[in-house]
């Protein structure tokens, strides 16, 4: 899956080149920032049969031209057992990020994108775990009449906990969900 993940951020940088030499002012890079709130749905068992659910706060700065954009994100993540039982994980997790839209930014047409991320959770404070993450998200981004633009995607994520006390190895939370956000 780490695989697929960096072949998207390839394909996202491959596309920016291949675009902005045909259609875009060169070298035309402006500060953006988005913040999102997403909820995710565990799609496999991590332990003892249980699936976990996520909620996320994510909040992501960086440069980006008219289609591409490149940052560095930091996401606070709640992870809980479905049932409400059982598992419990927190993640402070600062990331890699990248996206590609459909049409230039500036346009107040619905707009479609593809965003992916990857980074790490270090283990910063005394109840946060630590592990490697990555998420992949499609979705539409939206122009109000007062030009403020938000987004809604679909999103898949991975996320390892390591040095999980109460079994060997490391579990390996799979989710899908939905987020909306503000891009600025």
């Amino acid at each position: 899956m780490k695989r697929v993940l960096f072949s998207v951020i390839f394909l996202i940088s491959v596309f920016a080149k291949a675009h902005g030499q045909q259609d875009l002012p060169k070298n035309k890079f402006k500060l953006f920032s988005r913040a999102e709130i997403s909820y995710l749905f565990g799609i496999n068992d991590v332990y003892d049969a249980q699936k976990v659910n996520s909620l996320h706060v994510k909040f992501v700065i960086g440069s980006a031209n008219q289609i591409t954009g490149f940052g560095i994100g930091l996401e606070n993540s709640s992870y809980r057992a479905a049932n409400g039982d059982g598992l419990s994980f927190e993640t402070l997790n600062f990331s890699a990020n990248a996206h590609i839209l459909a049409k230039p930014v500036a346009t107040a047409e619905i707009n479609y994108f593809i965003k992916a991320a990857t980074g790490y959770a270090p283990r910063i404070f005394r109840n946060y775990s630590k592990g490697f993450n990555y998420e992949v998200s499609p979705g539409i981004l939206f122009t109000t009449k007062r030009k403020s633009k938000y987004f809604l995607q679909a999103i898949y994520q991975y996320q390892e906990i390591e040095n999980f006390f109460l079994a060997d190895g490391q579990p390996k939370i799979k989710a899908i969900g939905l987020g909306v956000g503000t891009w600025f």
